[in-house]
C-alpha cells in the first residue's frame, strides 16, 4: 500500500508502481547480483533489516521506534518502507511547523519573534524538499534523494538561530533523528541496489 504525500493510502497507485520498480529491480538483481529480489520480496520488511537501517542513526532505538510507529512498516517492502520513512518525517516536519508558526504568533519580544519567523521560513523549505523526497522516493530514484540530508541541514540552522533557552529543543531532536531515520532508509535501499 502506498502512503500518498497527504497521508491517504492509494493502493492502485503503488500496485501500478511497485510492479514497474520490482520488474526493473528484478531484471536488474537477476542479472547483476541474483540476491537483491530477497530484499524486495512482499514478505515485509524483517526486524533485523530494521536494525541495521537504524544502526546507522544516532539513537537506533528511537529510529526503530519512529518506524514502526506506523502500523504497515512490518508489511512493507523496501520501497514501501522509504514512502513511509518519509511521510513520517513530513509529518514530524509539519507539526513542528505548527509549534513555530504557534510561537511567532505568541512571542511578544521582537528579536524571538523574528527568529521564531527565520525557522517558520526554513521549514516551509524543509516541507517543500521532503515533498520532493517523496515524489523521488514514488519514482525509485533514491541516488537522487539529497533532500532528507540538507533538511537536516535546515534544522539545525533554525535551532541555532534561537536562543539559548528556547523551548524548541525537543521537537528539534525529533525532527533531526526522523530526518536521520529516513535516510538512513534511503541510504539501505541504495546500498542494497548498487
Amino acid at each position: 500500500m502506498s502512503i500518498g504525500i497527504n497521508g491517504k493510502h492509494s493502493h492502485r497507485a503503488h500496485k501500478k508502481k511497485e510492479n514497474g520498480v520490482l520488474s526493473y529491480l528484478h531484471t536488474l538483481c537477476c542479472s547483476s547480483y541474483g540476491v537483491f529480489s530477497l530484499h524486495l520480496s512482499h514478505s515485509g520488511v524483517a526486524q533485523e533489516t530494521l536494525a541495521s537501517i537504524c544502526s546507522q542513526t544516532q539513537n537506533q532505538e528511537i529510529c526503530e521506534s519512529i518506524l514502526e510507529s506506523y502500523p504497515g512498516t512490518t508489511s512493507a517492502d523496501l520501497p514501501t518502507l522509504s514512502l513511509i520513512s518519509i511521510n513520517l518525517t513530513m509529518k514530524q516536519g509539519s507539526s513542528n511547523l505548527d509549534t513555530l508558526t504557534k510561537f511567532v504568533g505568541n512571542s511578544t519580544e521582537p528579536a524571538l519573534k523574528e527568529s521564531f519567523r527565520n525557522c517558520v521560513n526554513l521549514y516551509s523549505s524543509i516541507m517543500e524538499s521532503l515533498k520532493a523526497a517523496y515524489q523521488l522516493s514514488e519514482a525509485g530514484e533514491y541516488l537522487k534523494i539529497s533532500q532528507l540530508g540538507e533538511s537536516k541541514i535546515l534544522v539545525y540552522k533554525c535551532e541555532n538561530g534561537l536562543l539559548v533557552d528556547s523551548p524548541t529543543g525537543g521537537i528539534t531532536t525529533d525532527m533531526i533523528i526522523t530526518c536521520e531515520t529516513s535516510a538512513s532508509v534511503n541510504q539501505y535501499i541504495i546500498g542494497v541496489v548498487h
